[in-house]
């Protein structure tokens, strides 16, 4: 999806499958979607976290207080910019990966300067590929947040488990 601007993001628990259904709007009218298992999410807070710790901003601070202060004030001003209010259209012009969701198979990121390439791949078939500044993030961030609280999953807002490669969530 590099080629198009993100318009919405969703995230929504289905009980039934104990997974969350995440879907991607774009600008020109595409819808993205995937199933994320909870072990998906926690790997992909871990890769959200580093954008954020690369915050040149948070980086310089000496202590980890200092740090989490600067995260938890650009978070907020971030979140103040977000339209969590605005329904999601469900009607797409497209889907380009079909009509069935395939199951998220394969994460992986790469950072460049300010922005994280982060890439979310079935195991067989087109997968997601999403650019984002760090207010992107935060959001993202945000809507993990609330369906691993729907699911009583229990996600740290941020985990310590390296990700530094291609991973492999099934």
């Amino acid at each position: 999806m590099s080629e198009n601007a993100i318009s919405q993001m969703q995230m929504l628990y289905n009980s039934e499958e104990d997974r969350v259904l995440f879907r991607v709007n774009s600008a020109k009218g595409k819808q993205f979607r995937l199933w994320l298992t909870r072990r998906c999410l926690m790997l992909l807070m871990d890769m959200l976290k580093k954008h954020m710790d690369a915050d040149p901003d948070v980086s310089i601070q000496a202590t980890p207080e200092a740090k989490q202060a600067i995260k938890s004030f650009k978070r907020e001003q971030a979140m103040q910019g977000a339209n969590f209010q605005e329904k999601f259209k469900e009607e797409a012009a497209e889907t380009p990966m079909g009509d069935l969701v395939p199951l998220a198979y394969r994460l992986n990121y790469r950072l460049e300067g300010e922005v994280l390439h982060l890439g979310i791949e079935p195991k067989i078939g087109q997968g997601i590929n999403l650019t984002m500044n760090r207010d992107i993030n935060s959001s993202l961030t945000q809507l993990i947040l609330a369906a691993a609280q729907k699911a009583d999953w229990q996600l740290a807002i941020y985990t310590e488990k390296p990700a530094n490669k291609p991973v492999v969530v099934n």
